[in-house]
């Protein structure tokens, strides 16, 4: 029997068991198993280390729950990406005491290698202005899919207040390409470029 299991566990055991724990755990091992499919094809066709990409996630995680955690910050409404140890910072609080709280925290996380400011000293934007920018991030990653010139999936795409800021690892081209695509995009104030090149 376990000759039989060596010699088919490269080919066929595998996907027999993944098919046999889909099965028997109903609609939840679809869903494990398509979410894994996805993640696993993200993490594939990305351009940083499979590390550097799992730490780029859970820093992203830590800032954010710790701005949400400190009583000092006030009705903030602040969004953390990470691309590459590259902390992106947009949103808005109410004061400066409170952006240079969520920078102390941004800057002392051992994965930061660079922290980027743009919180604007402001009050909350509604929730018009926030789906409208969720709106604008997937029309833009249409745009960017559609092209057929980059591929999506090697940019991170954050939009605040019609500010689309492009993120991830690109040759110069790739980061003249992205700039033109964004830029057709109706509803698109500005473009700011956080790439880093290669």
């Amino acid at each position: 029997m376990t000759d039989l299991i060596r010699r088919f566990s490269g080919s066929v055991l595998i996907p027999v068991l993944l098919v046999t724990v889909v099965l028997s755990t109903g609609g939840c091992g679809i869903a494990l198993v398509t979410a894994a499919t996805v993640l696993t094809i993200d993490v594939v066709r990305d351009r940083r280390e499979a590390r550097t990409y799992w730490d780029d996630n859970k820093a992203e995680v830590e800032i954010r729950r710790a701005v949400a955690k400190d009583k000092d910050i006030d009705d903030e409404n602040v969004s953390v990406t990470i691309w590459n140890g590259v902390v992106l910072l947009t949103g808005e609080v109410p004061s400066q005491r409170n952006i240079d709280t969520i920078l102390d925290i941004a800057k002392s996380h051992n994965h930061t290698r660079q922290v980027i400011n743009r919180i604007e000293l402001a009050g909350r934007t509604n929730m018009t202005s926030r789906a409208n920018d969720s709106w604008l991030t997937a029309r833009v990653k249409t745009a960017v899919a559609a092209s057929g010139t980059l591929d999506a999936t090697k940019l991170k795409i954050v939009t605040e207040r019609a500010n689309v800021y492009l993120m991830g690892l690109v040759t110069r081209a790739e980061a003249a390409a992205a700039v033109d695509i964004v830029r057709t995009v109706p509803g698109v104030v500005r473009v700011i470029k956080v790439f880093e090149y290669i």
